[in-house]
């Protein structure tokens, strides 16, 4: 075993024997969502050079190597991580190549050093040669070039076709390399999250390029397959490292018990209280970073020389705090913690209104709300005009203000916390010129300040776009929030409610299926027979709203024919109901109305499922969808234009 701990610079080296990171084919398809992306480009961000990234095991089978040749690691554990990195540095390239034209006011060592960095990210990406040794294996042949990918990603899921087609979309690539719906997929969909997202100016392009090339990765390399998947398991099945509520623990106790504030036995079982709050480890990261974002505006607790709590500078900042007085802060995070705890566990909040807001704002994932929520709710009754219609009414708004945000992306995950911060400084300025704040000053805030939101058209497309392939989560959300807002008394399930295991009953139910494999009926009843026709239906809109449902039950659905899904009867008491499984199993969401051939129908008793039918359910379920998020009646008027 050899183990080092390099730079992304070294291990994308641009001289002498190159190294290659391949990703074999037994490997899953790539998996991050925007999610991971973005805070991948958030960690780089906020983090000084240097930022450790963990770590790589790979197997190197290579013999020894003559002068020239390339070396090709396969990976073992880090595909994602190099992987991304890798589409990253695709992006810079692309917004590079796009200021290149604009260099004339650099001087000639300054245009120099622009082009050596868009060179030395061309070998980051690929590596061409004239000719190769025998010994050579991993490349394919562009024209009269060799071509040796720095990161091969498996070949899963088109991986491999949609990568090697956007290296060839840079202009790095002679041949033509097409992929079709590459833009659907996982991987391209990062990469333009990536160009969306990185500067477009040179100075930050350069800032943030010597970032991502400093970043340290503790580098594994054995021979054979069989040690490294040994090694993969050893390392993941160790224990958990100190969190940073650990660390703040012991610093706290030690500093009480040294100043004399509190016994340490007593200080303990207090922070045991705490953590009861606020249990889990993600959680208690952000609440220490929304509370210094928070309260930031007050004089005790504002540190000049941090403008925002983030990863990086969290314990410095509670360390200044825990020098200063530690019961103060050991106090007041208690105090806090109990509010924040209503955030993470909305079904204990006695108040039906604002536990059911906090509840959707849950379940949309939408915590970078709690950093206002945790100031709002801190303010005492006279700082309001009415302090409960207040909260109801900004908690009712913040909802659809995230459910937008989660579909269209925008505003940007990484600005939310200045948005949020800006947010609160205002209304503290408010507060001390004017004395009292109201959910229409909050409200005015997010929409026309830095906060301001997506237009209700842009949410229209995301909405009518295949929105669970980019977002399941939304989309799981929205279809329930459909049901929920149409259902009868009669009938009304609880569409959250989760099994002893803790994962939720009601799942998404694709239509018309999503496997690669259709099956013959489908084919014949979505395309006339034609299975070119029907992957081309499928890669359209099978994740759209139209083509989805929930069910409590789908083991014996998945690729079932359309009238077996429809009219399967399975009377089995399920939720506190007796019901039928398949479409017809009482929710109001399988009985929406939709036009088909200028009929009245619905899912629950349509004959044909095709791409017409998909079609015209997507558009009513959309139309429903902007009545519930439009923000006012001016929006709804846009849209009808």
């Amino acid at each position: 075993m050899n183990a080092t701990d390099p730079s992304l610079a070294n291990i994308f080296q641009t001289q002498g024997n190159l190294e290659h990171y391949h990703v074999p084919k037994y490997q899953r398809e790539y998996t991050w969502s925007k999610n991971e992306t973005e805070q991948l480009l958030n960690d780089i961000e906020e983090n000084e050079p240097g930022y450790f990234m963990g770590s790589i095991i790979c197997i190197d089978d290579n013999p020894g190597l003559g002068p020239g040749e390339s070396r090709i690691f396969e990976v073992v554990d880090g595909q994602q991580r190099l992987t991304t990195l890798s589409l990253l540095l695709m992006a810079i390239y692309k917004a590079l190549l796009e200021i290149e034209d604009n260099t004339e006011e650099l001087d000639e060592e300054e245009v120099d050093d622009f082009r050596l960095r868009l060179s030395n990210i061309r070998k980051q990406i690929i590596h061409k040669k004239t000719k190769v040794n025998k010994t050579e294996d991993g490349w394919f042949k562009d024209g009269d070039r060799y071509c040796f990918l720095r990161v091969q990603p498996s070949t899963q899921k088109s991986n491999y076709e949609d990568y090697v087609s956007i290296i060839a979309d840079l202009g790095l690539l002679k041949g033509k390399y097409k992929s079709n719906f590459k833009g659907l997929r996982r991987l391209s969909r990062a990469y333009q999250h990536f160009y969306e997202s990185v500067p477009d100016n040179l100075e930050e392009l350069t800032v943030l390029l010597h970032k991502i090339n400093s970043l340290k990765f503790i580098h594994i390399s054995v021979t054979s397959s069989t040690d490294a998947f040994t090694l993969f398991e050893s390392l993941n099945n160790r224990g958990v490292p100190l969190s940073i509520m650990d660390i703040m623990k012991n610093k706290i106790l030690a500093s009480l018990e040294k100043q004399g504030k509190m016994k340490i036995d007593e200080a303990y079982d207090e922070w045991q209280e705490l953590l009861k709050l606020i249990p889990e480890y993600k959680d208690q990261e952000r609440f220490l970073r929304h509370y210094y974002n928070a309260f930031k505006v007050f004089s005790d607790i504002k540190i000049d020389k941090y403008t925002r709590a983030t990863r990086s500078n969290l314990i410095k900042i509670f360390e200044t705090f825990i020098k200063k007085d530690s019961k103060s802060i050991f106090d007041d995070l208690q105090e806090k913690a109990e509010l924040y705890s209503m955030f993470i566990n909305p079904e204990d909040v006695e108040d039906e209104i604002i536990s059911t807001h906090l509840l959707d704002l849950k379940r949309i994932g939408s915590a970078p709300s709690y950093l206002l929520l945790l100031y709002l709710f801190n303010l005492n009754k006279e700082n309001y005009s009415n302090k409960k219609d207040t909260l109801e009414n900004v908690l009712a708004f913040l909802v659809k203000y995230y459910v937008r945000r989660n579909i269209t992306d925008f505003p940007n995950t990484r600005n939310l916390d200045a948005i949020n911060i800006d947010i609160i400084e205002q209304c503290e300025e408010h507060i001390s010129n004017e004395g009292k704040i109201s959910d229409t000053f909050i409200i005015n805030i997010l929409l026309k300040g830095k906060g301001k939101p997506s237009d209700i058209s842009k949410l229209k497309d995301d909405l009518a776009d295949n929105l669970y392939y980019y977002n399941s989560g939304m989309a799981r959300f929205v279809l329930a929030k459909i049901d929920e807002i149409t259902h009868s008394r009669e009938y009304k399930p609880e569409l959250w409610q989760r099994n002893p295991k803790g994962l939720l009953v009601w799942t998404i139910e694709h239509i018309f299926p999503q496997g690669n494999k259709i099956p013959d009926d489908w084919i014949d009843m979505i395309a006339d027979g034609d299975k070119e026709e029907a992957k081309k239906i499928q890669s359209e809109w099978v994740h759209c709203l139209g083509n989805l449902t929930l069910s409590g039950y789908n083991s014996q659905l998945s690729n079932a024919s359309f009238d077996i899904k429809q009219d399967l009867h399975k009377n089995k008491k399920f939720l506190g109901y007796k019901i039928n499984i398949g479409y017809k199993n009482g929710l109001s969401l399988n009985q929406l109305e939709f036009n088909y051939k200028k009929n009245k129908t619905s899912l629950s008793n349509i004959e044909v499922w095709n791409k017409g039918s998909i079609k015209n359910r997507n558009k009513v379920m959309v139309n429903t969808l902007l009545k519930i998020y439009a923000f006012n009646e001016e929006e709804l008027k846009e849209i009808k234009k």
